[in-house]
């Protein structure tokens, strides 16, 4: 026999355990979960930053709305700050500067501190950065890195001291739909509940087509990263997160070594990925291309998986086919900077209580996230 819940969550990453969080405050919570612990996919293989530039705009405006969360998160959630000061710096060839423009336009009409500077003063906040091919720059003071395993385990706290149920080493194998009510089968666990919540990154599509509902397009593509030494004596610890505007390469500061990633996107399988030999290459070449740094030695590296919508906006909100089915899915590579904001957005959609006035004040709307803007694509059930 099924147990009864108010909701069920399939998907323990950040979006998972974040809309967990928020739905243990409106009713009885079931979180579901492939893995034997929770965010093992993509959210620990996240560059993990607040970075309200970094982007689509409806990805942005939700990472916007999830600053407050982070710096003021509730009374014992975590044991220490889960943001750390790092600042960011978006770099744009002169075809690429208009862009960059309209983004500090954005910027300001969130209210987001930002400056607007020229390539060549990029030197004193990013030093080793060849400057030449750039024309403007965007700093972004207030990028932080993010705790993100203390996010995680925080919001899981919360939902069990709210009393859900959290179900891991349990893949779903079959979801049915029964007079209102969804029927799930994951692992050994038989769970029933009138809404569900496909929170599951990579495997969302597959998900859906389980429930016998359309797919959506949403993709996962895979991203590399390595890690190296910085240059012998150079202090670190002030440079920012730096971006190009054409999305080919970023790095930080991490632990004493510098993270880059080619930013590659790659169309994957939903899987546990490896990085593949080629793509580390890139990300080497691409970093001693752009910056002055040398890579002698990769200490590690390792491949996520980000995935996209179509339009690579967010997918979150009701299923038209089928309103009991909701969709948090979609966030290629802005999960854990979005993730309280967007579990807000969600669960409010998935009680009827319409989008928060918070979220509504910075451009967040129903049309612009619900999956029934992207065409459905057949599923057998």
């Amino acid at each position: 026999m099924a147990e009864a819940f108010d909701f069920i969550v399939i998907g323990a990453g950040a979006a998972g355990v974040s809309v967990a969080g928020e739905l243990s405050l409106k009713g009885r919570v079931a979180l579901v979960e492939r893995e034997s612990a929770p965010a093992y996919h993509s959210t620990s293989r996240s560059a993990a930053v607040l970075a309200e530039n970094y982007g689509p705009v409806g990805w942005q405006r939700l990472s916007t709305a999830s600053r407050p969360f982070f710096e003021n998160p509730p009374a014992g959630f975590a044991e220490h700050p889960l943001l750390r000061p790092l600042g960011a710096l978006f770099l744009a060839t002169e075809a690429e500067a208009p862009a960059l423009e309209e983004s500090a336009r954005e910027l300001a009409r969130r209210g987001v501190p930002h400056r607007l500077l020229p390539a060549r003063e990029a030197g004193a906040l990013s030093p080793t950065v060849r400057r030449e091919p750039f024309a403007l720059a965007l700093h972004e003071p207030g990028c932080a890195d993010i705790d993100a395993a203390a996010l995680v385990q925080g919001y899981v706290r919360l939902v069990r001291r709210n009393g859900a149920s959290v179900v891991l080493d349990a893949e779903v194998r079959s979801i049915e739909r029964r007079g209102g009510t969804w029927r799930v089968e994951a692992g050994k666990a038989m769970l029933a509940a009138p809404i569900l919540v496909n929170a599951a990154g990579a495997w969302a599509d597959d998900i859906a087509a389980l429930a016998g509902l359309p797919r959506r397009g949403v993709t996962p593509y895979r991203r590399t990263a390595i890690t190296f030494d910085p240059p012998e004596g150079a202090d670190t610890r002030s440079w920012p997160m730096t971006f190009d505007m054409a999305e080919t390469w970023y790095f930080k500061p991490e632990a004493g070594r510098i993270m880059v990633s080619p930013v590659d996107k790659t169309p994957s399988p939903p899987c546990d990925c490896r990085p593949e030999d080629y793509d580390v290459a890139v990300a080497v070449d691409r970093i001693e291309q752009a910056t002055t740094m040398q890579v002698r030695r990769i200490h590690s590296c390792w491949a996520g998986l980000r995935t996209f919508a179509p339009d690579e906006q967010p997918v979150i909100g009701p299923d038209p086919a089928d309103p009991g089915f909701v969709w948090l899915a979609g966030q290629g590579g802005n999960g854990v900077m979005a993730a309280p904001a967007a579990a807000r957005l969600a669960a409010a959609l998935a009680t009827g209580a319409g989008v928060p006035a918070a979220l509504a004040r910075l451009g967040v709307g129903v049309a612009a996230t619900s999956p029934g803007r992207l065409p459905p694509q057949p599923s057998e059930r």
